[in-house]
């Protein structure tokens, strides 16, 4: 099997390192044959290929080095394509803004000017020397040279380049641009959103307002922002999200291209559990699209077996941030999700990011669904109101949940989850008894339970399956299982065939009206495991040293029953 080259988004670096490639190519004759709009923004989540095929359309459509990169596409699915005749055609403008996450607005623009200046220099230095071009094209380019340019300088630079290209070269260039979204995350993050949000919106509808400007334009990046903060204005643009049926196979891995995948790297008898771990994604109408991230660490790593790949490759700190803000409704409807339950809900197709801080269930899970923590299952089910059935899409993405979850809810100094595990996992039910009612005590705070018996059980059951996420490395943790006669809240046992403990927990909620003492409430939910005969699925893994626990919750109040 070829090598895989992981974290390379350069189209020429891979095709010249003969590096496996899924071809992709076909992305080429859908934008150019099947859309014929001048200008489209393509959301996709992160990781799912979108510098690489912007890096593949800067190649293909290079006017200067057209007989060069024709090589690249040789045995290529384009060059059977009609579009073929379009290869090295036109000027490119290729920028990506993916690094540029700066701490203040004016690192950030700071950066940014070095970028176009170098950019000036590599890849448009012929232009200087042009007769198509009169001294005040020759004298901006100049400054950009020496750095000797403010910020309406750089506000205007994708109009000016595109009008110099097009004059030297007579056709209008493709204008390609990649995570325009980036900065913004950074500036919402660091505190700089209006300023950054105001310079975007110049600097893009420079590029993008006049029609006759470019030849094509394309637009990448995790989230669409709110028309009204970046893109006003820009009424030739057409936006084709994850929930549209336009190029919904052109990024990510579709079943038969890893399936492809595995089988050529031998591993094709992992199919099933690698769709498991990484597969659930659906983009318009096809269905089981999967991160490449995932699936190509997979299989180059994969004497260390399925574990979170994606996930780690961010801080997801917008998301982090934004949770915590969600209101009761909002955080009911994510544990049922957690659960592995599908829920019915309605999103905003754009995202306000002054609406995050507030908590809007809409835009919270429209940037839940754009940036590939959750997925649809398909069709619209009211296409007006975009109201969607909801579920997440893989186990990676199930264990960055109860992993975040668990983090909001840390303890403080006084007791940890460690201390909770430990006392669990080796079966002392009297000290994790009394660490759960201290844990609970002390940060449970992310929750309003500032009314006694306001909160459904399964916040508490997603409470307790987030404790558990640190487990799954080396535990099967298994929520709402078939087991015996019912199903048990929480069934956990070791991988290692060898070790004999298990644990089974069932969970109870006091309620206002319910006349037993939490306590009794604990010895109930105890009593159920023994009649459901929960232990079942243990015995028949050949566990036998079994733990089984009945948990009662009332507010910050905990009691249990072993």
């Amino acid at each position: 099997m070829k090598d895989l080259a992981i974290g390379v988004s350069d189209f020429q670096e891979i095709i010249n390192a003969n590096a496996y490639y899924v071809d992709k190519t076909l992305f080429i004759e859908e934008l150019l044959h099947k859309n014929k709009t001048k200008a489209v923004l393509l959301p996709r989540p992160r990781r799912f290929g979108k510098t690489l095929n912007m890096s593949m359309l800067s190649y293909f459509f290079d006017i200067d080095h057209a007989e060069e990169y024709r090589e690249l596409f040789s045995g290529l699915a384009i060059e059977q394509s009609e579009e073929w005749k379009h290869q090295g055609k036109y000027p490119v403008i290729f920028l990506t803004f993916k690094d540029l996450k700066m701490g203040t607005f004016e690192l950030a623009v700071s950066k940014l000017k070095k970028e176009l200046g170098r950019d000036v220099v590599r890849k448009y230095g012929y232009l200087f020397t042009s007769d198509q071009l009169d001294e005040f094209d020759k004298e901006y380019l100049l400054n950009f040279r020496k750095g000797a340019v403010d910020i309406f300088d750089l506000e205007d630079y994708l109009r000016e380049i595109s009008k110099m290209l097009a004059k030297h070269h007579g056709i209008p260039p493709i204008l390609l641009i990649d995570e325009y979204d980036a900065p913004i995350h950074a500036a919402f993050e660091y505190g700089y959103l209006p300023e950054m949000v105001g310079f975007m919106r110049n600097f893009l509808s420079a590029g993008f307002k006049d029609k006759d400007l470019i030849t094509k334009g394309v637009i990448t990046g995790i989230l669409r922002v709110a028309k009204e903060d970046i893109f006003s204005g820009l009424n030739n643009l057409a936006t084709y999200s994850i929930l549209d049926y336009e190029f919904a196979d052109k990024f990510g891995l579709t079943q038969p291209e890893v399936n492809q995948l595995l089988d050529d790297a031998g591993y094709g008898t992992d199919r099933q559990n690698v769709a498991d771990w990484y597969n659930g994604y659906t983009f318009g109408q096809v269905e089981k699209i999967y991160n490449p991230w995932s699936i190509l660490n997979f299989v180059s790593r994969h004497e260390e077996g399925l574990k979170p790949y994606w996930v780690n490759t961010s801080s997801n700190k917008l998301i982090q941030e934004t949770l915590p803000k969600i209101d009761a409704p909002t955080q009911e409807l994510l544990f049922d999700l957690l659960q592995g339950t599908s829920v019915r809900a309605r999103l905003s197709d754009f995202t306000i990011f002054e609406d995050l801080y507030s908590g809007d269930s809409k835009v919270v899970l429209g940037l839940l669904i754009f940036s590939g923590y959750l997925t649809t299952d398909g069709t619209a089910l009211d296409p007006g109101r975009l109201e969607y059935k909801l579920r997440v899409p893989n186990e990676e993405i199930r264990i960055m949940y109860e992993t975040m979850l668990a983090r909001y809810l840390k303890a403080s100094e006084k007791v940890t989850d460690n201390e909770l595990l430990m006392a669990l996992l080796q079966q002392k039910p009297k000290t994790f008894a009394d660490a759960l009612k201290r844990y609970l005590l002390h940060s449970f705070s992310f929750f309003d339970i500032g009314t006694k018996g306001f909160l459904p059980e399964k916040i508490y059951h997603a409470f307790m399956l987030g404790l558990m996420a640190h487990l799954s490395q080396e535990f099967h943790v298994k929520s709402n299982r078939e087991s015996g006669l019912g199903r048990a809240d929480l069934i956990i046992y070791p991988k290692d065939p060898n070790n004999s403990k298990g644990w089974v927990l069932e969970f109870k909620k006091k309620t206002l009206d319910d006349p037993e003492s939490l306590e009794e409430l604990a010895q109930s939910a105890l009593e159920q495991i023994h009649e459901q005969q929960y232990v079942a699925e243990l015995n028949g893994h050949g566990k036998t040293d079994i733990m089984c626990m009945g948990i009662a919750f009332d507010g910050k109040q905990a009691a249990c029953a072993f």
